[in-house]
């Protein structure tokens, strides 16, 4: 409660305080651009398996151009500098615009510019110059800059050193007149700005094809811009990437197919000579025909065999002399017609023969006219088998030649099917690998006439209607924290720099300290501020520091006071007389003891003069204490002793018995003795005259005593130096007035 307190007494300072910090937090507000977010969502295709950019385009199926694209990896291309410098420069980021007012300056972009300047070149000088533009009339404006001031015509080439430019008229030109201040960026500045801050670029969740590109800009319309032409931007390098990758496969494949068909021409050429030098046109055909040949002329074979052998019986059986007139076998087996005849005539001049012998000799003329016709025909039918055998080996021969012929061919089959095979397998291979390019290439030209980005727009590019910065609550909350902040941190310092005491709780750490009361500032008007029925502060207060007396030791009454403190100036005399006075006010009798024996300064407050003291009292047994005792002149039951003339040994004189018998005498005299000693701090004759004494009140005075003074204090109560220390706060002002109290009471 009272950190609290030591912070309210300064309360107008904080009030003046938070009305600047609010003041300052409105005109900051005022005056400051606001900065708006701008967002778009973009949905990335995902290509984990590594088909890249090449999946849906010729040789995608061989799995060998694999270029793995994935949400990281696309990030990091539309971050890429490249990319946001290609976005800047198209939407002429290198120029800003601005109008300048009394307490800020407002930026002007797209449809709001009057005026457009073209940067044609623009060396590092140009990003140092203050330019300013002043249209003049619809066809001139004024050119200034640092070291010229020239009017141009809209159009007109500007050249410098630094920069070559034009202006043209913009989307806002008017008749307008108003100073325009131009502003030439570095690009490459700009773009490191934004690929590295300006421009963030997330994922909604972890592991998504979703992305959220944003920026903040004090322009919406411009930020709106950025995104979109970075998402166009980005779009159109895909699809320039895809027509790159498909052209390249398009002329890869033109010139394999111009050395294929040069290839595929010379074997297949190979085929055709193959084919005519061994007389082959389909293998498995013309085997098959050669063996069917092969068996029609072994069966021919076997015909003419048995041709030949009916031959040989019958030349055999003719040129049996006792056949001769023999029937003739038949010739059934032979198709030659001129021996069946022969036969047949024969066979039946033998049946004829036969017939006549039954009615004549065998030498008859008959009988002999037939034996000569059939030695004629017999002669005939030799000479006939005879041509017919050599016809029939002619013929045999013939087919013997023949059949080896096919038979040959039959057993060759293999070998030309195998030399046939190698030269078609490699036609074959040649052929598939022609069709295959050929059909790629189509492939590849459908796709280069309908390629499409790999990323699709969610959310087109929008801004925030709620600026991001400043943030108005934010802000003022911010003043008020400030505003409070600022006094308090000034109040903390200078409480923590300041080494007075300077509240009760510094003595509340102190084990064991007792606190009597407290005396404010108020009402300290001279050295008595007592009065019989006054009600001041003051007076109040030394009436409860009275009750407090009888309160902190009920058992055994404090007759003898000793007032002292850390050093000189803490109050000592002005307590020990106003409290003198009252405790004297309720009947009682009291004494007051100048006992600082070397700056006395009690009589000087009650303006009263002595001619003998303590000091002459206790080194001269001739005084006595009678003839030291002086009236107060303030009440009639209080008297003071004064010092008397200041003795060269302080400290030893305090030692002597005479000051055992002074406190013996005036103990049966006075109610009350308050001693008025000199500081601890300093001298160590309090510690002496603590010993006669019942309560020493240690006087601590707000804003003066020191507080490394207080281990002073802290060893008079660890050591118990005094009897019955108890602590006074003196001199409390108005700032200090909530230190005012007793124990759980409080006085203001």
């Amino acid at each position: 409660m009272n950190e609290i307190l030591k912070y309210l007494k300064y309360w107008y300072v904080f009030i003046i305080t938070l009305a600047i910090s609010v003041t300052l937090a409105y005109f900051y507000l005022r005056y400051t651009a606001p900065q708006y977010k701008v967002s778009s969502t973009l949905l990335i295709q995902d290509d984990k398996k590594g088909d890249g950019m090449l999946k849906g385009t010729a040789f995608s199926d061989l799995q060998m151009f694999q270029t793995t694209r994935t949400v990281d990896n696309e990030i990091e291309v539309l971050r890429s500098r490249d990319l946001v410098y290609n976005v800047l420069k198209s939407l002429s980021m290198e120029t800003k615009y601005s109008i300048k007012h009394p307490f800020m300056t407002e930026e002007l972009y797209g449809e709001d510019l009057p005026v457009k300047v073209v940067a044609h070149k623009l060396n590092r000088s140009a990003y140092t110059r203050e330019i300013t533009l002043k249209p003049i009339d619809d066809k001139t404006f004024l050119w200034q800059d640092s070291t010229k001031k020239i009017i141009y015509r809209y159009g007109q080439a500007i050249n410098s050193p630094a920069y070559v430019v034009h202006v043209e008229k913009g989307p806002a030109f008017s008749h307008n007149k108003t100073k325009i201040s131009i502003k030439f960026r570095s690009l490459k500045g700009l773009t490191e700005a934004y690929s590295l801050s300006k421009l963030s670029i997330t994922p909604i969740i972890k592991d998504a094809n979703t992305i959220i590109l944003s920026l903040v800009d004090e322009i919406p319309q411009r930020g709106i811009d950025v995104l979109n032409k970075l998402i166009d931007e980005y779009n159109l390098q895909n699809v320039n990437n895809k027509s790159v990758i498909a052209r390249n496969t398009i002329k890869f494949i033109d010139n394999r197919l111009k050395y294929l068909t040069a290839d595929l021409a010379m074997v297949e050429q190979d085929v055709e000579n193959y084919k005519r030098v061994n007389r082959v046109t389909n293998i498995s055909a013309d085997a098959q025909i050669n063996l069917e040949n092969s068996g029609g002329s072994n069966q021919q074979l076997a015909d003419l065999g048995v041709q030949l052998n009916i031959v040989r019986s019958l030349e055999n059986y003719l040129s049996q002399t006792d056949q001769s007139f023999g029937l003739v076998p038949s010739t059934l087996g032979l198709k030659d017609q001129t021996l069946v005849d022969l036969t047949t005539r024969y066979n039946d001049l033998q049946l004829e023969r036969q017939q006549l012998l039954r009615s004549a000799n065998p030498q008859n003329p008959l009988v002999l006219n037939v034996n000569d016709h059939l030695a004629s025909l017999k002669t005939s039918m030799m000479e006939n088998l005879r041509n017919i055998r050599r016809g029939l080996m002619l013929e045999r021969n013939n087919l013997l030649s023949r059949s080896s012929f096919f038979e040959s061919k039959v057993r060759n089959v293999p070998v030309i099917e195998r030399g046939l095979l190698e030269r078609t397998r490699e036609q074959s291979v040649k052929q598939s690998l022609y069709h295959y390019l050929l059909q790629k290439r189509e492939e590849t030209e459908l796709s280069l006439s309908a390629t499409v980005p790999t990323s699709q727009v969610v959310d087109r590019p929008s801004y925030n209607s709620v600026p991001t910065s400043p943030k108005t609550q934010l802000i003022y909350l911010c003043s008020v924290i400030m505003g409070l902040a600022i006094p308090a941190a000034f109040i903390f310092c200078k409480d923590l720099l300041n080494t007075k005491v300077q509240n009760s709780s510094e003595i509340e750490m102190i084990p064991g300290a007792r606190i009597l009361g407290e005396l404010s500032h108020k009402g300290m008007k001279g050295s008595v501020v007592i009065q019989r029925g006054s009600r001041t502060t003051i007076s109040e207060l030394f009436r409860y520091i009275r009750s407090n007396l009888s309160f902190m030791n009920p058992n055994k009454q404090n007759q003898v006071l000793l007032v002292t403190s850390s050093t000189k100036g803490e109050g000592k005399t002005f307590f020990s007389i106003n409290l003198g006075i009252t405790l004297s006010l309720v009947d009682k009798k009291v004494v007051l003891l100048e006992f600082d024996l070397r700056k006395p300064d009690l009589l000087n407050s009650l303006k009263l003069k002595c001619e003998a003291g303590l000091s002459d009292y206790l080194t001269s047994d001739d005084v006595l204490l009678d003839d030291i005792i002086l009236s107060s002149n303030i009440s009639p039951n209080l008297s003071v002793i004064g010092c008397g003339s200041l003795p060269e040994d302080p400290s030893e004189l305090l030692t002597t018995h005479r000051v055992h018998l002074l406190f013996e005498t005036l103990r049966k005299s006075f109610d009350y003795i308050i001693i008025d000693t000199p500081p601890v701090g300093m001298v160590a004759d309090a510690f002496s005259l603590g010993l006669h004494s019942d309560a020493s009140i240690y006087l601590v005075r707000y804003n003066f005593t020191n507080k490394y003074q207080l281990k002073i204090l802290h060893d008079i109560y660890e050591n118990k130096s005094l009897r019955n220390p108890l602590v006074v706060f003196n001199d409390a002002k108005s700032e200090n007035k909530y230190t005012y109290g007793y124990g759980k009471y409080a006085y203001s």
